[in-house]
């Protein structure tokens, strides 16, 4: 079979599922089961269709002929080849849980939910293969939209419109930055084809540095232009959170790998620190956020701003060292950014669907009024650990393998930034990283211990239940996924060097995933590296089997079963640890950072000998909204009403607003 029929059958699958799903709007189930059904079937497609061009080599054909704007091509190098693999993975699987999962919206606009759903995976799938200016951005708006509309798909909740208005005004001021990146890049011939674009010189190159750094980096939800992300997420059904937290966001870092891998090209030093700047900033930001959050879904929703911040060291590592003329640890860093890449696109998918079954079960995604899950939902509880550990960066699971290849990067920074300056600077990042993982990994135990461990806090999370197979079956898919891409690494890094030699020479194919199967290594420059996955699995396989022989050979017979002991009062809920007591000592410690403000509140009884009631609230103070976003929305409110006054609805004034304006222009023109 030939590439362009298999594209021509994704697209196909994609576009009869938004077309049957409008059409039996009026028949839930029937959509519900069609329009999911076919995006499964489409996202296999995209899969194989990545698989196509790593076996047969990069594609590439015409879908159209001579437009306004040219012809427009779709152009699968492994680059492209690699994201449609990310997306087509991620979509099946979010595909399958929300045939199960969308029951619950029936009635509710599920036949329009479902069609944008299909049509957002499609316009997805166009962003990462078109090879032509126009297109892409066609598709990135497609994109936008429908994300746009499935963010305020429950429009009857203020939040969710909220969420919505500033995901439309953030994504869009991206967006005028992405096509002011393009402008600077379109040759004097006016051809939009990706082949004919070349980088400028001078300030115009590095203006469009910036405009690509900013305009995907909002997508992407880096800080400061993270806003939107914790507030969609959770608006969003939640197997369309998987889609845009696990994969849609990282469109946006396809974009800024074309742009500085193909389109730009080799920059100056700064760039790469430029982006290591941000990258470490985004990590640390993110997680401390996200250790304070309540909500899971926005808890996990600042989760990928860390993990994106985790990608973006990698690839400013990678920037970094490209201007130093060392292709090989380059190759390193683009690998390991690459890889993390696709192992936050399982893990967060995997976490979101999770959580979307405990929000099913229990109505509530305040983990303080959940616990005690893992009794009635032992499967997603299993399955959501697995994604937690992966997440942590705990070996043998899949971001451990990542987050070591990143920590391999930096360590060889000194490399590329010569002097005490490199090596402050790698230290710092190395550092930063670190306290990343310790945060992340405080984080994900605070959030399965107050989901899943302990006793129940409210009635909801008494009566839950399991969720569906077709909701656990995916689960359980990438869950594991998350353990085969941390225990046998090697073969996806073979495929990463393919996908960044190209664009960095020969020298990463001969110096990355040298080792064998069971174990991974690099070469480059004086820098080697090695490490079995595979050895690290089969020492704590063998330690588990230990410590079981060891309980069945001398352990007790038997077990006591009890309340806990405390002082003569038979324990309840109300007196387990909570989220807000976990994070605490956190807080304290970044308190600079965080800016808590405490809240009690002390209801006493009139009789001095009862008990008080007190309840506790703790504040974060996000200092870029306070600092920056409430005080430009308030000045832009200011100026449009101030604006406002001059909409008298007087003709007369109107044209007298037009001759002043002609006149000023007049004496501007001539000098005076």
């Amino acid at each position: 079979m030939e590439f362009v029929y298999l594209y021509a059958a994704m697209a196909t699958a994609f576009v009869a599922a938004t077309a049957g799903a409008l059409s039996l709007r009026a028949r839930p189930e029937a959509a519900n089961r069609l329009a999911h059904g076919l995006s499964a079937l489409g996202s296999l497609l995209a899969l194989a269709g990545a698989a196509f061009v790593f076996s047969a080599g990069p594609q590439e054909f015409t879908l159209t002929g001579d437009t306004l704007f040219g012809p427009v091509a779709v152009r699968v190098d492994y680059l492209s080849a690699f994201f449609l693999a990310v997306i087509g993975a991620v979509g099946a699987a979010a595909s399958v849980y929300a045939i199960a999962y969308s029951r619950e919206y029936y009635g509710r606009r599920l036949g329009a939910m479902a069609a944008l759903y299909a049509a957002f995976l499609l316009s997805m799938l166009a962003v990462v293969t078109v090879s032509h200016v126009v297109a892409f951005i066609v598709a990135w708006e497609l994109m936008t939209v429908t994300s746009f509309l499935l963010v305020a798909h429950e429009r009857e909740k203020a939040a969710s419109r909220r969420a919505a208005y500033v995901y439309f005004v953030m994504t869009h001021i991206g967006t005028a930055f992405i096509m002011a990146a393009f402008l600077l890049l379109v040759p004097p011939t006016g051809s939009m084809a990706f082949a004919d674009l070349s980088a400028p010189t001078g300030w115009l190159r590095d203006a469009a540095f910036l405009c690509a750094l900013v305009g995907f980096g909002t997508k992407a939800g880096i800080i400061p232009l993270h806003v939107w992300l914790p507030e969609a997420h959770p608006a969003a059904p939640t197997h369309v959170s998987a889609v845009m937290s696990g994969v849609m966001i990282k469109t946006a870092i396809y974009g800024l790998a074309r742009f500085y891998l193909e389109f730009l090209g080799t920059g100056p030093l700064w760039w790469g620190a430029a982006v290591l700047a941000v990258a470490a900033l985004s990590s640390v930001l993110g997680v401390l956020y996200a250790l304070m959050q309540h909500d899971v879904k926005r808890l996990l929703a600042y989760s990928s701003v860390e993990n994106i911040g985790i990608i973006l060291l990698g690839m400013g590592g990678g920037m970094a060292f490209t201007s130093a003329g060392l292709p090989g640890l380059a190759g390193l860093a683009w690998a390991a950014a690459l890889f993390h890449v696709l192992n936050h696109a399982v893990f967060k998918s995997l976490l979101f669907m999770g959580a979307g079954a405990v929000l099913q079960a229990t109505h509530t995604r305040d983990i303080e009024h959940l616990g005690g899950l893992i009794r009635f939902m032992p499967y997603t509880a299993a399955f959501f650990l697995a994604g937690a550990v992966a997440i942590s960066g705990l070996p043998p699971l899949n971001g451990f393998v990542s987050e070591w290849l990143t920590f391999q990067a930096l360590f060889a920074l000194p490399a590329a930034l010569a002097g005490l300056t490199g090596k402050l600077t790698a230290a710092v990042l190395v550092s930063l990283l670190g306290l990343t993982g310790a945060l992340a990994a405080a984080c994900f135990v605070k959030v399965f211990a107050m989901i899943f461990l302990a006793k129940p806090r409210s009635a909801h999370a008494a009566e839950a239940q399991e969720a569906s197979g077709l909701m656990l079956a995916p689960m359980g898919f990438l869950a594991a996924a998350c353990l085969a891409l941390g225990v046998l690494p090697v073969p996806l890094l073979g495929l990463l060097t393919r996908t960044v030699a190209p664009f960095l020479g020969e020298a990463p194919a001969t110096t990355l995933a040298t080792g064998d199967w069971y174990a991974m290594g690099f070469k480059a420059a004086a820098t080697t590296g090695t490490m079995s996955p595979a050895a690290l699995a089969g020492l704590l396989l063998a330690g588990a089997a230990a410590a079981f022989a060891g309980y069945r050979l001398y352990g007790r017979a038997g077990r006591t079963a009890g309340e806990t002991w405390t002082c003569g009062i038979v324990p309840t809920a109300r007196m387990e640890y909570t989220a807000t007591g976990f994070a605490e000592p956190i807080r304290r410690a970044f308190r600079a950072v965080l800016l808590p403000k405490p809240d009690v509140v002390v209801e006493r009884d009139p009789h001095r000998y009862f008990g008080r009631r007190m309840v506790f609230h703790v504040k974060i103070t996000y200092v870029l909204s306070e600092l920056v976003y409430r005080p430009v929305n308030r000045g832009a409110v200011a100026l449009a009403r101030y604006m406002k006054r001059l909409q008298t609805g007087s003709v007369q004034l109107y044209v007298g607003y037009i001759m002043a304006v002609t006149i000023v222009v007049l004496v501007w023109s001539i000098r005076w």
